[in-house]
């Protein structure tokens, strides 16, 4: 007796129902990455600190030959400073936009999170880097806007004018 084939449908209908994201936690807050949202996780080793700049900026580091800002995102939302010896890094997106930020705790795994029907009041710290609200094993998750995380962190450190001196 033969196996039978997978047709293309079953692959496809079962790709749809499999929602694999990362998620994090970051002081009481659970956020969720975006679907497709490239990634890579990376032990906190080496980075350059640049004096006189905000908390919440961890610095630099060189990955594969790309210099790499990293944020400290608990430190940005005001939930803390983030121990960069014991952190984790998560550089989001690809060259020329990747960027970091510092985690305590590794993600993980979320499965088919279920779009939240209620919407609920979303913490003031996450305005503007909010896209959607998941329920995930009966707890709320936000979906992290990472690029607009990014580029609210660029404009604070413009407003800081905590430019490195020329």
């Amino acid at each position: 007796m033969q196996p039978s084939p997978i047709s293309s449908d079953s692959v496809e209908l079962s790709a749809e129902r499999y929602d694999l994201r990362h998620g994090f936690r970051v002081g009481f807050l659970q956020l969720l990455l975006p679907a497709q949202t490239r990634s890579e996780l990376l032990r906190c080793e080496h980075f350059c600190a640049i004096p006189e700049t905000p908390d919440w900026f961890v610095g630099f580091i060189n990955h594969r030959g790309d210099v790499v800002p990293v944020y400290d995102l608990a430190a940005s939302l005001g939930l803390g400073v983030t121990d960069p010896k014991h952190g984790w890094l998560l550089l989001l997106d690809a060259q020329p936009a990747t960027a970091a930020v510092l985690l305590q705790e590794t993600p993980q795994g979320i499965t088919n999170p279920s779009v939240a029907a209620e919407v609920q009041p979303r913490p003031d710290l996450l305005e503007g880097i909010c896209s959607g609200q998941y329920l995930y094993r009966n707890s709320l998750w936000f979906e992290f806007d990472h690029r607009a995380y990014f580029s609210r962190q660029k404009q604070r450190f413009i407003k800081t004018k905590s430019a490195i001196p020329a």
